[in-house]
């Protein structure tokens, strides 16, 4: 009998939901965000983690700020459906974070991950991908794209500059990999032009039409 991908995946949610392997997260989060999209997508986009003012508010991959923002902009130019072909997802489903004191003020500021994270939370990315099976992955993000080709393609190299890696293809027997500046290098960190990240996604609509 064949597996139902909706019922996996709905089963996979409710385990991110309930997840408890990272005590530090476990206290500080608001809530964990698991990946949204087509069941049998050919496209998985995963970023790094939900951010404090975007999903980890609306518990929805990239929405309520700039950078989701950004990407909800690239699949509507790109005609990429959450219903039909495209899947969105993070390498980590909660956000960590420390708490600042100013002007007798609490603030929260996002902070790296840890390896104890990634290597806590790759099991529901690599169950992601085997219920979706994707034909090509997109990796948002320097971090997320190293972490992927060590875990999915062997690559022990840690490459240190994303300019390397942006838009070059990787191949592994079951799905292509296609690391891509992140939305916040254009929102926040203004390493890439708007128009630019448009114009590089639209360049890889090609290929993502023929698979």
């Amino acid at each position: 009998m064949p597996i139902n991908a909706i019922k996996s995946l709905n089963r996979l949610k409710n385990e991110v939901v309930h997840c408890k392997k990272c005590l530090d997260l476990v206290k500080t989060r608001k809530r964990p965000v698991p990946g949204t999209g087509a069941s049998k997508g050919k496209i998985i986009i995963v970023g790094n983690y939900p951010s404090i003012e975007g999903a980890e508010k609306t518990g929805i991959p990239y929405t309520n700020d700039s950078p989701g923002k950004l990407l909800r902009k690239v699949l509507q130019e790109l005609r990429l459906s959450l219903s039909k072909d495209t899947y969105i997802t993070y390498l980590v489903k909660c956000t960590p974070r420390k708490t600042s004191i100013k002007d007798s003020k609490e603030k929260n500021i996002q902070v790296r991950l840890l390896k104890k994270h990634t290597n806590n939370c790759i099991y529901f990315l690599t169950k992601e991908i085997s219920i979706i099976t994707p034909h090509i992955i997109i990796s948002l993000g320097l971090d997320t794209s190293n972490i992927i080709l060590e875990n999915f393609f062997s690559v022990e190299k840690k490459y240190s500059n994303m300019n390397k890696i942006h838009m070059r293809m990787f191949k592994n027997p079951s799905f292509k990999l296609v690391p891509f500046y992140e939305p916040q290098d254009v929102t926040e960190r203004k390493v890439v032009t708007e128009k630019k990240y448009l114009e590089d996604f639209k360049s890889l609509s090609k290929l993502l039409k023929v698979i």
